[in-house]
């Protein structure tokens, strides 16, 4: 019986007893409903949720692949810096800023092409160039022979034009003939009366090595810091006249040179350990093509005074123990685990990357607008860093504002998480802060402790660079080729010098001496005399 006849016999009917069942029987039936509708609306949530899931996933994918990579806000107080904002940067300024060419104002004076070698050349007319002069003006040459006999020249005048020329790379065969000398016979006595021959020595990283200095470190060069694969190099070198090299070859004389610099890449790491400003700790994938040794992990141990690279087949943090040996300061990470076994046994403060702590609120922060307010006070730690002229202020900031911002923002953590789905990227994102809350708020208590790890992002760059170039290395050995000189390189930049001078500088000083000289300390000694 269906709903609307019950109701007529309800009506129809004068018996209380019909009436309290049909009564019952109706409630019942009312109640039966709810809770298919209860259930129904369970279901279409459960496929809500998973569909918002999908949906959340999949923006996230597609951002990572055809999103902008710059994580700036329209509306955030991340906004372009000005000139001024930049110079304030204290955790961005270079160790040896160059030296600039400024006017009474103190205004930098751009000076183009200043460093480029000139060549002065004199230009004259023809006599193609008088005539075609002269007609034009409506000139007559009379009696003399030639257009150019109406033309004197002015003295010491000249219009002067500059133009840029390029020179292609050539390759010659130098042929040094090594000068012999004989002991007099006068003294050929004192060893046994043989003839002694004593020949003038041709300077080199190796000896009897067919390639000079130059054309290692412009090999080395090639490939290292414009990322130039050998591969390329070779067919380079075939259309200049220089056939038959081979990639063998020049991966030789890429691990000449950096079984020579690896005193210098050591004694980086120490000038790192015995800085005063806090180790950016990061690593990336790296590949090896040779199928018998399995893929690895370049690492990096970077600050302001220079870079540390490093490869090893591995992911595991444990390989930090020996290179950190004897360092107490802070070092500065993202999120990855394996950091903080190692770091707490050698009691280093261990601090994570805020800029890493943003980014997971910033990739979801265009569906789920929510996070908008987590994202603003995160920004805002960033904009107060900016106000700081010195390490002074700075730790008077960071006391006052950041201190207060930072407890902001865990009051907003607490309040969001139980709110957030589970499973969520929301959810997700606030856990990544809230479980290494200690070390996101450790830079409140030690200016040593910038707010990002930045820094070791973008030194570990030029390795991604090099990766996405040449697909990593033959094998470790050449992995780790790789690491020693990716860290001359870095360091160079690091302390303002030009990669590509400082190799050429510093291999020319090995073919003749065993003494070196870090890219900080050249830098120091070039520009004490500036």
């Amino acid at each position: 019986m269906d709903f609307k006849e019950k109701m007529k016999r309800i009506v129809r009917t004068e018996s209380p007893e019909v009436i309290a069942a049909l009564m019952a029987d109706m409630a019942e039936h009312i109640e039966s409903q709810k809770n298919e509708i209860k259930r129904l609306h369970a279901e279409q949530a459960e496929r809500d949720q998973k569909s918002f899931a999908i949906e959340e996933k999949l923006k996230l994918i597609r951002r990572s692949i055809y999103g902008r990579k710059a994580e700036k806000r329209m509306d955030a107080s991340d906004r372009p810096r000005t000139r001024s904002q930049s110079e304030n940067l204290i955790f961005s300024q270079a160790m040896f800023p160059t030296n600039e060419v400024r006017d009474e104002s103190g205004q930098t004076i751009k000076t183009r092409w200043a460093d480029l070698d000139a060549q002065e050349i004199e230009v004259s007319l023809h006599e193609a160039d008088f005539e075609e002069e002269g007609r034009v003006r409506g000139i007559r040459k009379h009696h003399l022979e030639k257009w150019s006999d109406l033309w004197e020249e002015i003295p010491n005048a000249f219009e002067t034009v500059t133009k840029i020329e390029i020179i292609d790379r050539r390759y010659i065969k130098k042929i040094f003939k090594k000068k012999k000398y004989k002991l007099k016979e006068h003294f050929t006595c004192q060893v046994d009366d043989k003839d002694v021959i004593l020949t003038a020595p041709v300077p080199g990283l190796l000896p009897g090595m067919n390639y000079t200095t130059d054309f290692v470190a412009s090999v080395v060069s090639d490939k290292y810091i414009s990322h130039i694969p050998l591969e390329r190099q070779v067919r380079q070198m075939g259309s200049l006249g220089l056939k038959g090299m081979r990639n063998s070859t020049l991966s030789r004389l890429c691990a000449v040179a950096a079984s020579a610099l690896e005193p210098i890449q050591e004694e980086i790491l120490s000038e790192l350990l015995e800085s005063d400003t806090a180790l950016h700790i990061d690593e990336t994938p790296w590949g090896i093509q040779n199928k018998s040794e399995r893929d690895g992990f370049m690492w990096i141990i970077s600050n302001r005074c220079g870079s540390y690279y490093f490869f090893k087949p591995t992911r595991s943090a444990k390989v930090l123990k020996e290179k950190l040996k004897g360092y107490s300061g802070p070092v500065v990470t993202d999120g990855l685990e394996t950091y903080n076994g190692v770091l707490d046994e050698a009691k280093i403060p261990h601090a994570y990357c805020w800029a890493h702590a943003r980014r997971e609120f910033f990739k979801i922060e265009s569906h789920d607008p929510t996070v908008a307010p987590i994202l603003d006070k995160i920004d805002e730690l960033f904009e107060i860093e900016r106000l700081a002229k010195d390490f002074g202020e700075l730790k008077r900031l960071r006391e006052t504002k950041s201190a207060r911002v930072v407890h902001d923002l865990k009051q907003m953590l607490l309040e969001e998480c139980p709110k957030s789905r589970e499973e969520s990227q929301k959810r997700k994102a606030i856990l990544y802060l809230s479980k290494r809350w200690p070390g996101f708020e450790l830079f409140l208590t030690d200016t040593r402790i910038p707010l990002s790890n930045n820094e070791a992002e973008r030194t570990i760059r030029h390795a991604v660079m090099g990766r996405k170039n040449y697909y990593g290395s033959g094998s470790h050995t050449g992995a780790e080729t790789a690491a020693t000189l990716f860290t001359i390189i870095e360091s160079c930049k690091k302390n303002d010098l030009d990669p590509r001078t400082y190799l050429l500088t510093v291999l020319n000083w090995l073919t003749e001496s065993d003494e070196i000289e870090t890219p900080m300390q050249h830098a120091r000694r070039i520009r004490q005399y500036r």
